[in-house]
This record gives structure tokens, C-alpha cells and sequence, in this order.
């Protein structure tokens, strides 16, 4: 009997023992969180851009997650990466993150729920429709918020994790969505952390477009940097107004001292952006230009070397495209590895317009509406972004450069076509065209190209030609460079009633294309230090289940699911039963 109570003693001291590592496992575990990521592609591992932003919170950040409630089985992956990356970004913040995971829609009956999807567009965060299809023949429509909002000293961010692209199913979508996960929370953090220390400067005194149409991407830029217009016209009284006491001191050099000013005040910023210049250049204009990328500056040139627009033809079916005539700029364009080209480029794979046929308006594919996809793109620009929208774009010929690498960010599909300036657009046509067996087979012109990223040792363009007096010129230097021929890539509409559209807003198809997205990826690529566009690089395939197999073997999986655990209790059981008894049978 002595020897059975010792083992029943030892049997309740193990137990006991058991029981106190299993809290005391539990307790450190909710102290200290830590992951093993035995992943491939390193999903769960923080990029040091991200580790960085996350360290500089000075304060206690929360961290609002939109995504919860019932959602089809797709979403919910995309929520379960988006609530594991924040916990990433919670542990190198030293738990300075609070994260809550709400349903902005539970409780809210259907009479306020438009209001509430409707807010939460306003912020940002576009609300996407879902069915699931999951329960068999039984599918429900709801909608989801794929975003979530951070508060940080008195600051309020959004971030939206998902945007509908209709060149890609569902799927993709969501594996490209999963992708930018940690460079939209870091994108984020940026913007809670980061001082605006970078400068960007708008080329002004050519009717460049910077008005209301460009308000919308003018907002979101001031989110990073900061920025300021700046008139390069020598010839414009207005651009020496700011320099006009130092110039009347000494008016013999006034020219001088003009182009030595503006060349200053240019020098001060990290990125010049030429945006849809309705007149040429001057040659005292592309030298500052010039000699800003020479000493390192970068340059966005949004360029429409033909005029037409789509306003035009509310007041006449017929539109005459001509040139604007900017050999000047074309000139410094082609030293640096590129030429616009003075064309109108036409892509099956575009966007749509009204065109009112008889008394019915009929929604119609206009091919001077290219949509440029990332289909075939692998620069981390463009990777993962949805179609970009652009309106009556040029092509560009690329001009290699020994010391220069060109890549192309914007290509047309292989069924293209182009018509040289001057040509006529008219609407009844391209309605007619749409089904126009002849028309549609010489739309076989291969891709061509709109958007190039030129990096490297560039020559300068006033090598041997006038210079100005009394400046330092520099014949070479390191920069990169963006050209888009197409300078309404960044336009917005323009809202009757006031306001603004966003960037890429389409008002017939209700879609916003990627084009604000795209235009930040490509500034962030010339300027930014903090290497957050990097983050894009890494690739997180999305494993998706087969929905054929789910639907077929549901009931299959749902029952091992439940009677396997049981089973394998009950079994264990038995079997320590049995072992008990007879361990004890032998003391006896």
C-alpha cells in the first residue's frame, strides 16, 4: 500500500508540474511574441525599412483593422496576412502598436449602410462588393472595408489593402493584394513618422497643367514631401519678380542673375516634375533642367507632345489632333536616351466611353484610352499594380546610351496600332470600328511603348552648345529620370458641384485605375531614401485552395475534422487506462 500511495504522490506532482509549465508557457508567450518564419519566401520577416519606421514610434500608434465579419473564404486570407503582418510590425515597434480588429457594419441596419461605406470612401478606403460562393449553391452579397486606420499623434492614416483590378479575376487580386501588405501598413508609418525632407519642384510658366485637375495626386504627394511650383520661363516677367531687387542693382547681368537664381531655388529641391507643358521649352529653360539632373536631380516628365482632348467633343464629333511643337524639349529628351514620338497611341485593351448612337447612349471601347497593365511588367514600379489609365497617350522610341539603362514601365498589348499628327479622331467612328472585322485585324502593331525609366551617367545637352556666362557648368552626372508621354496620367475630375475626384477616377465606370499608385511608386523610386519601394520586390505567392475540391468534399472534411480529434482522445484514453492498470496490477 506504502508503494501505491508513493506513485499516486509522484502521479499528482507530474500532473501538477505539467499543469504549472503549460501557464507558465502560456504567460511568457503573451509577454513575449515570437514567430519562426520556415517560409520560402521569408512571408513573415519584416524588411528593415519596415523594422526602421516601426522603431521611430515615439508614441503608442493604434492600429484600427477593418476587416472582420463574414467574408468569403479568399478575403479572409487576405485579412488573416494583413492581422499577422501588423503583429510583425507590433513586435519591432517594442509593442508600441495596439491593434483592434473591428466590423464597421455589424449592427448597422441597411438604411445607414450606404452612409457608412460612403465614409469610409471618403477616407481612402474603397469599399469592395464580396460573394461567397463557398456554402454550396447558396451565395451571399456583402461588402467588406479591406483597410485599416492608425491614429498617431493626433494623426489619422488610412491604408487600404485591396482595390478592385478588372484585368485580373478575384484570385490574383488577392495574391497581388497580399504582396503590398507590409508596403501599405509601411507606407502607413511613413507617413506618421517621417518628416517631409524631401522637396519636390513644378516646372510653371508654359501652361503647365497645375490646376484643380491635378489637385487630387497634389494632396496625396503633400502627405511625404513637400513642394512648391517654380516659374522657369526666363521670359516671363513673373519668373524674375522674386530676384527683381538683386537684378535692378546690377541690370548689365540681370539675365545672369536671373538664371543663377532660379537655378539656386531649383538646386534646393530633390525632384522636378514637368507636367503637360502646353509650349516649348526655351533653351535658358532646359539648361537649368539640364544642369539640375547633372548634379544628381531627378525629373518626372509628364509630356503630351499632341493636342487633343476628350472635352472636345462635347462641342463636335470630329476632333483635329495636332502637335504642340516641342522640338526643344524632344531635343534634351533624345540626349538623354529617349524621343516622344508625335503620335496617338490605340490598344484593344483600353478603357470605355459614353457615345450617344440615335437616342440611346451606348458605353463603347475607345482605344485612345489605353489601359496599361502589369501583366508583363517585373520593375517594382509597376509590379502588382492594377491597369493604369491613360488618355490619348504618345509612343516613345528608346535611344541607347552607353552609360544609360532604359526600362520600359508603360507598354501597350501586342494589339495596337498608331496614327501620326496630325490625324482626325471621330466618335461615330471609333463606334463603328468596334465591330469592324478589317479595322480590328490591323490592330496587330506589337507593343509599344509610353512610359520609360532612364538611370545612369547622362551627358549633358549643352555640351556644345551656348552656355551661360559666369555659371558652373557640368558636362556629366549620376541621375535617373521618368518619362511618360502622357501628361493626363496624373489628371483627376473635376467635380461640378466642387471638389475633386480622385487620381484615375473614372465617372462612367465608377473605377479608379491605378494611376495615383503608380505616379507615387515612381516618385518614391527617384527620391526616396527610406527604401520603401523595395519592400515591393518580395514575392508572397497566395496558395489557394481548390473551390471544385471544397464543394465536392466538404462534408468529407468537415466530419474528419470533428470525429478525428474525438477519436484520437477517446483512443489515447483507452490506451492510458490500460497501461495504468496494469502498471498498478503488478504492484499490487
Amino acid at each position: 500500500m506504502g508503494k501505491r500511495r508513493i506513485y499516486k504522490t509522484q502521479s499528482w506532482i507530474e500532473l501538477i508540474v505539467v499543469l504549472v509549465v503549460i501557464v507558465i508557457a502560456n504567460v511568457l508567450s503573451n509577454i513575449y511574441y515570437h514567430r519562426f518564419d520556415l517560409t520560402k519566401e521569408k512571408r513573415f520577416t519584416l524588411s528593415e525599412t519596415s523594422k526602421n519606421l516601426s522603431k521611430n514610434l515615439k508614441e503608442k500608434l493604434y492600429f484600427k483593422l477593418y476587416l472582420q465579419g463574414e467574408m468569403s473564404s479568399i478575403f479572409k486570407q487576405l485579412r488573416n496576412e494583413v492581422r499577422d503582418m501588423a503583429y510583425e510590425f507590433r513586435e519591432a515597434s517594442g509593442r508600441k502598436i495596439e491593434i483592434e480588429l473591428i466590423d464597421p457594419l455589424a449592427g448597422v441596419v441597411l438604411s445607414e449602410k450606404s452612409k457608412v461605406l460612403q465614409s469610409f470612401s471618403d477616407k481612402g478606403i474603397e469599399p469592395v462588393p464580396d460573394m461567397d460562393e463557398d456554402e454550396g449553391d447558396k451565395t451571399t452579397f456583402k461588402y467588406i472595408i479591406p483597410g485599416a486606420e492608425l491614429s498617431y499623434a493626433g494623426k489619422s492614416i488610412t491604408a487600404s489593402f485591396y482595390t478592385v483590378d478588372v484585368s485580373k479575376d478575384k484570385e490574383s487580386s488577392v495574391s497581388a493584394a497580399i504582396d503590398n501588405i507590409e508596403y501599405e501598413i509601411a507606407n502607413a508609418l511613413r507617413q506618421c513618422v517621417v518628416d517631409k525632407e524631401k522637396k519636390i519642384t513644378l516646372a510653371d510658366g508654359n501652361n503647365e497643367m497645375l490646376d484643380a485637375r491635378v489637385a487630387s495626386f497634389a494632396e496625396e504627394v503633400s502627405k511625404y514631401y513637400s513642394f512648391e511650383s517654380l516659374n522657369l520661363n526666363v521670359t516671363d516677367p513673373n519668373a524674375g519678380r522674386p530676384f527683381l531687387a538683386e537684378m535692378e542693382k546690377h541690370k548689365d547681368s540681370a539675365d545672369i542673375i536671373l538664371i543663377s537664381s532660379l537655378q539656386r531655388r531649383l538646386n534646393l529641391s530633390n525632384l522636378l516634375i514637368v507636367q503637360k507643358p502646353m509650349q516649348d521649352y526655351s533653351p535658358a529653360e532646359l539648361y537649368l533642367i539640364d544642369q539640375f539632373v547633372m548634379k544628381g536631380g531627378k525629373v518626372l516628365w509628364l509630356i503630351d507632345p499632341v493636342w487633343i482632348e476628350i472635352d472636345s467633343f462635347q462641342r463636335q464629333p470630329t476632333v483635329m489632333a495636332m502637335t504642340r511643337g516641342l522640338e526643344n524639349i524632344n531635343t534634351s529628351l533624345f540626349n538623354y536616351g529617349v524621343s516622344i514620338n508625335n503620335d496617338l497611341l490605340q490598344d484593344l485593351v483600353c478603357n470605355r466611353i459614353p457615345i450617344p448612337v440615335g437616342k440611346q447612349v451606348n458605353m463603347v471601347n475607345f482605344p485612345y484610352f489605353p489601359l496599361f497593365t502589369s501583366n508583363n511588367q517585373t520593375h517594382i514600379i509597376t509590379k502588382g499594380l492594377g491597369p493604369i489609365w491613360a488618355q490619348f497617350p504618345a509612343t516613345l522610341k528608346i535611344k541607347p546610351k552607353a552609360e544609360v539603362t532604359a526600362t520600359p514601365l508603360l507598354s501597350s498589348s501586342p494589339r495596337s496600332m498608331t496614327a501620326n499628327a496630325p490625324a482626325t479622331v471621330e466618335l461615330q467612328t471609333v463606334f463603328a470600328r468596334g465591330n469592324n472585322k478589317d479595322y480590328l485585324a490591323k490592330m496587330d502593331g506589337g507593343i509599344k511603348v509610353s512610359g520609360v525609366l532612364l538611370e545612369g551617367n547622362f551627358k549633358s545637352v549643352f555640351q556644345n552648345q551656348k552656355k551661360f556666362g559666369g555659371l558652373k557648368f557640368l558636362k556629366e552626372g549620376q541621375s535617373k529620370m521618368i518619362v511618360i508621354a502622357d501628361g493626363d496620367i496624373m489628371r483627376n475630375p473635376v467635380s461640378t458641384r466642387g471638389g475633386n475626384f480622385p487620381t484615375g477616377y473614372d465617372r462612367y465606370s465608377q473605377i479608379t485605375f491605378a494611376n495615383k499608385k503608380f505616379l507615387l511608386n515612381c516618385i518614391d523610386y527617384l527620391i526616396d531614401d527610406n527604401g520603401l519601394i523595395e519592400i515591393r520586390g518580395k514575392e508572397l505567392g497566395l496558395r489557394l485552395l481548390d473551390p471544385t475540391k471544397i464543394r465536392e468534399e466538404k462534408t468529407y472534411w468537415q466530419l474528419l475534422n470533428i470525429l478525428a480529434p474525438i477519436i484520437l482522445i477517446v483512443l489515447f484514453g483507452a490506451l492510458n487506462f490500460w497501461v495504468r492498470r496494469r502498471k498498478y496490477a503488478r504492484i499490487n
